[in-house]
């Protein structure tokens, strides 16, 4: 216990926990939808987002993708910004059960619109459709009465219906696996183009995704649920030292209870 409230161990969870999301990124298998790919970063980053907060567990995430982005360049659509996306969904996760998931909100806003002035978003503007709905419901997290019902289930409470905390936590997965799509794409809008390609062309491949990938969107988001739902029954019952965990007054974490 007097190692958990010591300043080293966020880090030691850190280092932990990049170690897991580089070998996880680096699983060759991805699950194909519909002629898409899902992978398994994109499942790993919310979960430790969700385990280590919106600060460690968005340092831990960017340490495993930057890694695993050395040892294999192909799995970064996006080059070195890929690992922004994914960080994306990281944050998304840890900060919707904190006060500041007053933030998920404006990122949203903000990389639809600079997905929107992009050469391709002038092209293809439907293409955010899937985002503002995910926007619409990450404000439901904020919004005073709504979200109270929302957050409290998420306490790790075990007199909070399994049903209720079931779909709390889909609905956080689901902003958070969707953020990280959002910042992509905000970012893809305005890469290839630099990069050289026709936007035209490109413009076609989002085209051809708009219903894509919010059918990918929504399979990712109930792999993360069933894995965060597993983990929150688990540390709901023992303490085993996690952030989430009952350790007391932790004010290095953004999850200790009485920031909730």
């Amino acid at each position: 216990m007097g190692f958990t409230r010591s300043s080293a161990y966020p880090w030691a969870l850190t280092g932990i926990f990049a170690a897991v999301h580089f070998v996880i990124t680096l699983i060759p298998f991805n699950l194909s939808v519909g002629g898409g790919e899902i992978s398994f970063g994109l499942v790993s980053a919310p979960i430790i987002g969700f385990l280590l907060g919106p600060f460690f567990g968005v340092i831990a995430v960017l340490i495993g993708s930057l890694l695993a982005l050395f040892v294999n360049p192909l799995i970064a659509i996006l080059g070195p910004f890929t690992i922004i996306a994914t960080a994306a969904g990281a944050f998304a996760a840890g900060a919707m059960r904190t006060r500041i998931r007053i933030s998920i909100p404006i990122i949203f806003l903000l990389a639809m619109a600079i997905y929107l002035i992009s050469p391709v978003g002038v092209l293809v503007p439907a293409f955010i459709w899937f985002h503002f709905v995910a926007f619409l419901i990450s404000l439901l997290f904020v919004i005073p009465r709504i979200s109270s019902r929302l957050i409290e289930p998420l306490k790790l409470n075990l007199n909070t219906d399994r049903r209720i905390r079931f779909v709390s936590i889909w609905l956080f997965c689901l902003v958070a696996v969707t953020l990280d799509q959002a910042v992509g794409s905000a970012i893809g809008g305005w890469y290839f183009v630099l990069l050289g390609a026709d936007v035209a062309f490109m413009a076609g491949f989002f085209e051809l995704a708009i219903v894509l990938y919010a059918f990918e969107r929504l399979v990712g988001s109930i792999l993360v649920a069933f894995v965060v739902f597993a983990l929150a029954e688990v540390l709901s019952r023992a303490d085993y030292g996690l952030p989430l965990s009952h350790v007391g007054p932790y004010e290095l974490l953004e999850l200790d209870e009485k920031y909730l």
